[in-house]
């Protein structure tokens, strides 16, 4: 999990740039919440592999 975490930043970081450069023209409350929902998608999949790896 350690080695995942930085990784993952790094991915977020680059998405978040990739999807800036895109979406320049929406205003910024819409990209902040694509932000947020894009955090959230990322917490929830890390939380049910880690379930999951417990489980098994």
């Amino acid at each position: 999990m350690k080695r995942i975490v930085p990784g993952l930043l790094g991915v977020i970081v680059v998405g978040g740039i990739v999807i800036y450069q895109q979406m320049r023209h929406l205003p910024w409350i819409v990209m902040l919440e694509t932000g947020i929902l894009g955090i959230g998608v990322v917490f929830s999949i890390l939380h049910f592999i880690s379930v999951w790896r417990n489980r098994h």
